[in-house]
């Protein structure tokens, strides 16, 4: 599991520079579940043929409930 994106004071989670480069990768290291913001989705794509799977969340409460 890898995780990217910056925590605000009221745990909102907002997005990094170069999203899909980081995402590229975690796919090439072997990262199978990535969580992101949801905030910074918009035109992000999976890496062709990776087995990653992408987790958009808009806060730290709804990233804790994907880990369960």
């Amino acid at each position: 599991l890898v995780a990217f994106g910056e925590v605000g004071l009221a745990g909102e989670l907002r997005s990094v520079s170069q999203l899909q480069a980081r995402v590229n990768e975690a796919a090439r290291l072997g990262f199978t579940r990535c969580i992101l913001p949801k905030q910074g989705m918009k035109g992000l794509r999976t890496p062709p043929s990776s087995e990653i799977e992408i987790l958009a969340v808009r806060n730290i409460s709804e990233a804790l409930s994907v880990l369960r």
